[in-house]
């Protein structure tokens, strides 16, 4: 009941949080300052944000009520600084708001370390995967153009320059192709380094993160 609960409220968050204003007519109208401050929170922003809701309401002649947003702002805080929602927010290579209580802060702060350990090897595994498919694109547009060069019907200096550009041509299809695999080598390297992170970190969390599935 509880994760379901977080999991609405972080909707709702994203809900609110739309849009170029901190908050719309129709919420300030509605006047639910506990609800808009919890949302608000549950995303990470400091209790500051206060600020731009009174902009925001003060602009329609609506002052909102400090007390009931911070009372929400104060339980979005419980929902934030979850370990769970660390650990999430580092697989994702989002910052944790400073946001966090100190006796929320050292879980929260070392679950998202964790989470980060995933994004960070399955970075460098989609920085290779875009290497190798850059030098196969580059071998692709070397060979093509080679194929367009047509040496037979010239000349002298002409022809000997056309067989050089051939043979510059041939050489850098060489060198991307071993550029090439060199990437795909040490790709599979990150995979399994990947793979292997993946394993400890899921284990590592499944004893330390309540709430969590892989």
């Amino acid at each position: 009941m509880r994760q379901c609960l977080t999991a609405f409220l972080l909707v709702l968050a994203a809900g609110l949080l739309a849009g170029c204003e901190t908050v719309s007519k129709e919420q300030c109208v509605a006047g639910d300052w506990s609800e808009i401050g919890r949302a608000h929170a549950a995303q990470g922003y400091p209790s500051s944000r206060f600020d731009d809701v009174i902009k925001d309401c003060g602009r329609h002649g609506i002052t909102p009520d400090p007390q009931a947003y911070m009372s929400g702002w104060d339980q979005g805080v419980q929902l934030y600084c979850t370990p769970l929602n660390g650990f999430n927010l580092g697989r994702q290579n989002t910052s944790l708001s400073p946001i966090c209580p100190p006796n929320l802060a050292g879980e929260a702060e070392r679950a998202h370390r964790l989470g980060k350990r995933i994004w960070t090897t399955r970075d460098k595994v989609t920085q290779l995967e875009r290497r190798v498919d850059d030098r196969q694109r580059e071998i692709d547009r070397l060979r093509s153009e080679l194929d367009r060069i047509d040496c037979r019907e010239k000349k002298g200096d002409e022809r000997v320059a056309c067989r050089d550009r051939q043979n510059d041509l041939r050489q850098r299809v060489q060198d991307a192709r071993f550029e090439m695999q060199d990437a795909r080598f040490e790709l599979n390297d990150r995979r399994r380094d990947y793979e292997l992170t993946l394993a400890q970190v899921d284990e590592e969390a499944r004893r330390t993160i309540p709430g969590y599935q892989q």
